[in-house]
């Protein structure tokens, strides 16, 4: 056999595996991902922006955050569901678009539970009772006290219906049979500077937008609401050390993505979110912020979702919450 023959029968032999190597898939991921934030800019999408540029370089690929406001969150939850389960779009959300919406919107058209997939809870951050500095009570158990002896004559700022703040009160004023009123606002901000400008006495509201205004001197902070004091405020208590409740409120942030992701995927970035977290650089921008950065496997934060879920619901249902 001449040399070129046999030259050219070694090339031949060795196209097929080289043809089938070219048609391997590369391994995810191998192209930019979509991080869905089902709100408007400047809200807590800023624990997104904070951890996408460190999951970019985790995984390798762009992590491109993307606002989709609109509905309380069923538009971008929405867009999730019906993107491809391929990894390739993930969600960032809030406990008010995951565990309570269900509960308090009628006529939902999904349910975040059953129509998508836990991948983490990444980030907590605990609500804070705030007072004008002239009302008539410095703590919890004055508050209540003064509430009790005047039912009906204090009302309190409500920042948005259906929100974590409006059923951690609710739930707060029917376990102490309080006759405490609500002012409904528009926001957080408007509901704050009710507070402070005295059309209202008190709110709860985000521990990270009063903390500028409780440091101002502008509110009286009586109580946070999480297990531990907040390094925020280190110097406030929180409610459950005053005996006046028994767990603790936190508004929580998780990363969901479409029903049916493969369970290998949903690893991966489990793993790339938890491993950002637990950097300093990471978690302590989170805390400059009042929030606590969490660690989750995709397990526990379905088991938690569901249980949040269910206490939310009882508390709605109690306090016939339902916004149209």
């Amino acid at each position: 056999m001449s040399l070129t023959r046999r030259t050219a029968l070694g090339l031949l032999a060795a196209a097929p595996p080289l043809a089938l190597a070219r048609a391997q898939p590369r391994p995810w991921p191998n192209r930019p991902m979509r991080l869905v934030v089902p709100s408007a800019a400047g809200g807590y999408e800023v624990y997104a922006r904070i951890l996408a540029p460190r999951l970019t370089e985790i995984l390798g690929q762009p992590v491109v955050v993307e606002n989709k406001p609109g509905a309380n969150g069923t538009i971008g939850m929405q867009d999730v569901q019906r993107s491809p389960a391929d990894g390739y779009t993930f969600m960032f959300a809030h406990v008010g678009a995951i565990s309570i919406g269900i509960s308090v919107y009628p006529n939902q058209p999904l349910d975040p539970v059953d129509d998508l997939a836990s991948i983490a809870v990444s980030v907590t951050s605990p609500l804070v009772w705030v007072a004008n500095p002239d009302a008539p009570f410095r703590t919890m158990p004055e508050f209540v006290e003064k509430v009790r002896g005047a039912p009906g004559e204090f009302r309190y700022g409500l920042p948005a219906s259906g929100s974590i703040p409006h059923l951690v009160v609710e739930e707060f004023k029917f376990r102490h049979r309080l006759d405490l009123p609500a002012v409904p606002y528009r926001s957080t901000p408007q509901s704050l500077l009710a507070v402070i400008a005295g059309e209202v006495p008190v709110t709860c509201d985000s521990l990270g937008a009063s903390s500028p205004h409780i440091a101002a001197g502008r509110l009286r902070a009586l109580g946070v609401t999480s297990a531990q004091r907040s390094e925020r405020i280190p110097d406030v208590p929180t409610v459950m050390e005053t005996g006046l409740d028994t767990r603790e409120w936190v508004a929580w942030y998780a990363f969901m993505a479409p029903k049916n992701t493969p369970a290998e995927i949903i690893l991966k970035l489990n793993q790339a979110i938890n491993q950002a977290l637990q950097e300093p650089a990471i978690a302590g921008r989170i805390r400059d912020l009042g929030a606590t950065t969490r660690i989750t496997s995709p397990d526990e934060m379905l088991t938690f979702i569901k249980a949040e879920r269910a206490e939310f619901g009882a508390i709605a249902r109690n306090a016939k919450i339902k916004v149209e």
